[in-house]
């Protein structure tokens, strides 16, 4: 009896007995919200915080939750490929600052220019705010949360606090106190590169944390620009600066957020990775034959015989067979052989009734088409598509044959998927907003992210620009 051997080839294996191709795939109990063990961590050097030890919640099981998201979304294209979409449709057509006015009931958008207001155009280019709002939207997209540090610089001791900088806190790297039991709110962020990765990461930059529920009036409170209402007195804490949380509103979640669209990661995400692993390892184990030549085995002696190679000559017999199975290979595998014939010749046998050939072909039909599991692709990504609210058509072809839209439809897809990042732009610009106030900015004046309303070809670029509604 052969013994039948199982191949295996990373995530996938090959059952030669069964003739099966085997995908394994990963638990997705990393979603699962476990009782946490605080990690208690002193603050490194650098740290605006001078206590000596902080609490801080883990970011899923070990920690490690982040990291595990993103090497997820690495893995996948369908999933990867929708996440620089939407944070490409976040960024918009980038950042603009216009002053808004109203004239006999109209309200009129005036987009400022460098000269009109050097002071916040500094900032932005000192902030390098364009790369900011880029990692701010891809955290949005991916975590649901994002957070920003307004830097004041050094402070003398009667200076009043300005924001000279913002910068953007990698959420990967990103962690959040445990809940203050006298003050019942999250009061510090913790920077490192190491969470996750050691017990107590010792290179932890630590700064106050602005209240979630209303982070202007905090930094107001907190830099004594409004009474505090807990003294009844005005009070700066002289800090160098905070760090704001941009987190989107995620019911049931207090710590760290689980965005909607990671329901995919329960069942379709494995489904959508399982499908090309199967088909690889269909075609790498999976013996496909074109061709089933049979030879007569009276060919050989003539063929011997054309060849002038006597019974007495085995080396060259064998060197012969070999020989014209090699030409015969080339004339069945080469490309500029196709469509040429091949000719035999056969006998036909008058008593037993049937042709004796010295040589037939016959082309083979294999099961493996080169289409298998298209549906099931299509249904992965349709869904997975309809979880993280990406249209497929608006980022490239549909799975499957005939799912191309009009150019109507694209348009009326691309306004709408723009219009439904209102809400996460708005927490882009929230940092602006902030420093604006902090710094006497004109209050007149408003940020936003300019929309690029698609036109039809008639109308000159074929774009026009909008904040909103009102044309720039």
């Amino acid at each position: 009896m052969t013994k039948k051997h199982i191949y295996e080839f990373g995530n996938t294996a090959f059952l030669q007995g069964a003739g099966a191709a085997v995908v394994m795939t990963e638990d997705v109990g990393f979603l699962e919200d476990k009782k946490f063990t605080v990690t208690t961590v002193t603050p490194a050097k650098g740290s605006t915080v001078a206590k000596k030890e902080i609490d801080f919640v883990p970011f899923g099981h070990d920690d490690k939750l982040p990291l595990i998201i993103m090497k997820k979304i690495q893995e996948n294209t369908i999933v990867g490929s929708n996440i620089e979409f939407k944070s490409n449709m976040a960024y918009g057509d980038g950042l603009t600052v216009f002053r808004r006015t109203k004239n006999e009931g109209e309200i009129k958008i005036d987009e400022l220019l460098p000269d009109d207001a050097p002071e916040i155009f500094q900032f932005l280019s000192d902030s390098n705010y364009m790369r900011v709002m880029q990692e701010v939207a891809a955290d949005l997209v991916v975590f649901g949360d994002a957070f920003v540090h307004l830097s004041f610089g050094k402070r003398l001791k009667n200076d009043k606090p300005k924001v000279v900088q913002i910068w953007h806190r990698e959420m990967c790297f990103s962690r959040i106190s445990k809940q203050d039991e006298n003050t019942k709110r999250i009061e510090y962020h913790g920077y490192s590169s190491q969470w996750g990765e050691q017990n107590a990461p010792d290179d932890v930059i630590v700064t106050r944390l602005l209240d979630r529920k209303s982070p202007l009036y905090d930094l107001k409170v907190r830099t004594g620009l409004v009474i505090n209402p807990d003294t009844g007195e005005k009070e700066d804490e002289g800090e160098s600066g905070y760090t704001v949380s941009l987190n989107m509103p995620v019911p049931g979640r207090y710590y760290y957020n689980r965005p909607y669209w990671w329901s995919i990661f329960l069942d379709w995400y494995e489904f959508s990775c399982a499908i090309p692993k199967f088909k690889k390892a269909l075609l790498k184990n999976q013996m496909v034959l074109k061709y089933h030549v049979s030879i007569n085995m009276s060919f050989w002696p003539k063929l011997y015989k054309a060849e002038g190679i006597t019974d007495a000559d085995a080396d060259k017999q064998v060197a012969c067979k070999k020989k014209f199975l090699q030409n015969l290979n080339d004339f069945l595998s080469g490309e500029e052989n196709a469509g040429k014939s091949f000719v035999s010749h056969f006998q036909y046998d008058r008593i037993n009734k049937y042709e004796e050939n010295d040589i037939i072909i016959k082309p083979l039909e294999s099961f493996i088409k080169g289409g298998e599991y298209i549906e099931d692709s299509e249904e992965a990504t349709n869904v997975i598509c309809n979880t993280m609210a990406v249209h497929p058509s608006l980022k490239g072809a549909s799975p499957g044959k005939s799912k191309n839209i009009n150019g109507t439809e694209a348009r009326e897809l691309f306004i709408i998927a723009q219009v439904l990042f209102k809400p996460l732009r708005d927490m882009m610009l929230l940092p602006l907003y902030l420093a604006k106030e902090i710094n006497g900015w004109d209050k007149n004046i408003e940020f936003g992210v300019k929309n690029i309303m698609l036109t039809t070809l008639d109308k000159n670029t074929g774009s026009e620009k909008s904040i909103g509604n009102e044309k720039v």
